[in-house]
């Protein structure tokens, strides 16, 4: 099979387009800034991305509180992630890009590879947002060219990072190349210490616990910590007892900073675990910029680079994957 685009479907009423070749499958929503809705692993039938068992999509609406609309599926948050104000204006929960709608282009359309851009513009912030879409022919990754460019005349501080949820089923393994890890001080009552070194953290009991052994769906516990001083830039999610994974490749001078937000029953009766690389720490912007850990783009300038989103077949543990997708 060569790889095939579709655009006539809709999904719960939205546009919905969809990107298959012999291996995956990809539904994309433009209506929510080019939500990657769907991954679809066809040699198993299996649906990758975590989906809301209770929330229907619904139309967003710029400004809203992200959880309250947080159906499912891999979005971006820029230029924020919570709330905040910034230079006296009121940046929205979970930054601007779920919310609003991307214009998209097909760039390139035939047997061998489709690429589709996304293009969308900020109303609070001076920026525009592209984001590449490709999948070629024979191959299980998806290939993702990110464009970010500060159209203001005075320089954007933001951070930004991608937001993949996963679902969580016994057994499943976390694999981060991660030196430190800190814990979020608003989740700190998870763990018994702030700040330690990945994967090994103290309990209050006094115990140790692995975080790359995912808990139980039902375990009761809620995570929301930082990995930090990455090695390497990629991330990934094993689920031994299907022989299937999930991971990413990046820019780690870029996506500096892997944060993982997991809920096993722990909040609204929900199990996911979401992996976010991302450019800065903490999640409070302004926290970020007075910290030093923002990032800056100057008036006029841009930011570009590569993500990678492969499955993992075969691979119980992983040491390492390449900006290719090859899983070691």
């Amino acid at each position: 099979m060569t790889v095939r685009f579709d655009p006539r479907w809709t999904y719960q009423g939205f546009e919905a387009l969809i990107l298959e070749n012999d291996q995956l499958r990809f539904v994309v929503l433009p209506d929510f800034g080019g939500r990657i809705w769907s991954i679809v692993d066809k040699a198993r039938d299996r649906e990758m991305l975590w989906h809301h068992p209770r929330m229907p999509l619904r139309p967003p609406v710029h400004g809203a509180t992200y959880d309250n609309w947080f159906a499912g599926g891999w979005d971006e948050l820029f230029p924020n992630d919570a709330p905040v104000v910034i230079d006296g204006e009121a940046y929205p929960d979970h930054g601007e890009v779920w919310s609003l709608r991307a214009d998209w282009e097909l760039v390139d359309c035939s047997a061998a590879a489709v690429s589709i851009r996304f293009t969308l513009h900020g109303f609070v912030t001076a920026s525009r947002y592209e984001k590449t879409l490709t999948l070629n022919d024979g191959e299980a990754t998806l290939r993702l060219r990110y464009r970010l460019t500060n159209v203001g005349p005075t320089p954007l501080d933001f951070v930004w990072k991608l937001h993949a949820p996963l679902p969580v089923h016994p057994g499943a393994r976390l694999h981060l190349p991660a030196r430190t890890v800190l814990v979020d001080p608003a989740f700190a009552g998870a763990f018994g210490s702030a700040s330690f070194a990945w994967p090994y953290a103290p309990r209050e009991d006094g115990g140790v616990s692995d975080l790359r052994d995912i808990p139980e769906p039902d375990a009761g516990r809620l995570h929301f910590y930082y990995g930090l001083d990455l090695t390497a830039g990629w991330a990934a999610v094993t689920y031994p007892d299907e022989d299937v994974g999930f991971g990413l490749a990046f820019d780690p001078a870029i996506l500096q900073t892997v944060w993982i937000f997991a809920t096993f029953n722990g909040w609204r009766g929900l199990s996911t675990l979401i992996l976010e690389p991302c450019t800065g720490y903490p999640y409070e912007l302004d926290k970020a910029i007075a910290a030093g850990t923002a990032t800056r783009l100057e008036a006029g300038a841009t930011l570009e680079t590569d993500v990678v989103a492969a499955i993992i077949g075969g691979h119980h543990d992983v040491a390492a994957i390449s900006r290719d997708g090859d899983v070691t």
